[in-house]
């Protein structure tokens, strides 16, 4: 899988669009959603088959033009279409329209929440009280581009996840829905792909960072890489072709201190490492998302130059992946732990590596999943 062109531009607001989701089961508890409204997309490229297992190369050019000095947009104009369908599970709404987008529906049970709490707030109290324990429930895109017509049939996101964090006793909760809400505008979530994209990830891992008290580097300081004609998931494994008119943009951004940052990829027992990297730019375009990291079935941890002695572990879904550049200039330390592939004792690992803050980063269908609720759990006792 190729595609036509990826361009390098230094930390403009990539901004404008609307994004996507996928697949998920649950009685709902929740009936009221948030209104729903997107930016136009502009002049978007035409398609290219893309394929999410494919290992082509992608070719850049850097710009050597000064960048103009701008600032995140956000306003929002709703989109002319309001139409929808389901298909194979999904919703596709704004159908030939340059913010057709697939959402995956969200469906909340109570008691898979009260099991989230527990578990959650099991680990804070096993990891003791030196160590930070977090939660960062990451919203769908559904919560913030569902047709209007039909957002009051799914619950409100954000009313499900103030529930949550309510009743944290040993862990906190972290917020993000209302600040992107106040940026949906803003191209956050990918329209082809389950989804965010590195934008709605960067002001998500601000507010943790602020939260938990350490430095951030702003927007500023990044380096943008635009990635065009991107068509995931929904596309490849959805099989929803109305959305190859108007293929998504991936952009990602590299901190400043990228090449400072020494990246090791363990196995998932933690026994086995090899020299790695954060960003893995010769992923094909196909598999834009999976550059963070490289894979999620790894132990991964990168030391920064960051001298602050703060040692992060993230336990985390795929969603948590795109965090992980945001924090290099926030902690010394970073381990990245898929927990559905996680072969040891949770808690011993957070106190061997020395763990100051433990965040579990995980998208709604994670959140309002009982199996996936359970690994929390399961992994405690490894």
């Amino acid at each position: 899988m190729c595609y036509r062109k990826c361009k390098i531009i230094p930390l403009i607001a990539v901004i404008a669009a609307m994004l996507s989701g996928c697949a998920g089961e649950g009685s709902v508890s929740e009936s009221e959603s948030p209104g729903v409204t997107a930016a136009v997309t502009t002049s978007t490229p035409s398609p290219e088959s893309v394929s999410e297992t494919t290992t082509t190369a992608a070719t850049e050019t850097t710009t050597t033009t000064t960048p103009p000095v701008t600032t995140l947009v956000t306003t929002s104009e709703p989109p002319e279409n309001d139409t929808y369908e389901m298909i194979n599970n999904c919703i596709l709404a704004y159908e030939g329209t340059p913010q057709v987008r697939a959402i995956e529906p969200y469906y909340f049970n109570s008691e898979t929440g009260e099991h989230l709490i527990s578990c959650v707030d099991s680990y804070a109290e096993s990891v003791g009280e030196d160590t930070n324990v977090w939660l960062m429930m990451i919203p769908s895109s559904q919560e913030f581009y569902t047709p209007e017509k039909i957002a009051g049939e799914y619950p409100s996101q954000l009313k499900c996840t103030q529930k949550v964090y309510e009743k944290l006793e040993k862990a906190e909760g972290v917020f993000v829905n209302d600040l992107l809400e106040e940026h949906k505008a803003e191209y956050l979530y990918s329209r082809s792909d389950y989804h965010w994209l590195p934008l709605a990830a960067f002001y998500s891992a601000k507010i943790f960072a602020e939260q938990a008290d350490v430095p951030f580097a702003e927007f500023d300081t990044y380096e943008a890489v635009e990635r065009e004609d991107y068509l995931g998931a929904f596309y490849v494994i959805n099989n929803i072709t109305a959305l190859e008119e108007f293929p998504d943009t991936f952009t990602y951004y590299k901190p400043a201190n990228l090449d400072k940052c020494k990246c090791t990829m363990f196995n998932s027992w933690f026994s086995v490492g090899d020299e790695s990297q954060l960003i893995h730019e010769d992923h094909s375009l196909g598999n834009s998302y999976q550059m963070f990291i490289g894979t999620d079935d790894c132990i991964f941890m990168t030391e920064t130059d960051t001298d602050n002695d703060r040692v992060l572990v993230i336990f985390k879904d795929s969603f948590g992946n795109a965090l992980l550049p945001f924090l290099t200039s926030s902690f010394s330390e970073i381990y990245v732990c898929d927990y559905r592939y996680f072969n040891i004792n949770s808690v011993d690992f957070a106190k061997m590596v020395g763990a100051t803050d433990v965040l579990f980063a995980l998208g709604s269908a994670s959140t309002t999943d009982e199996n996936k609720v359970g690994l929390i759990e399961q992994n405690m006792y490894n």
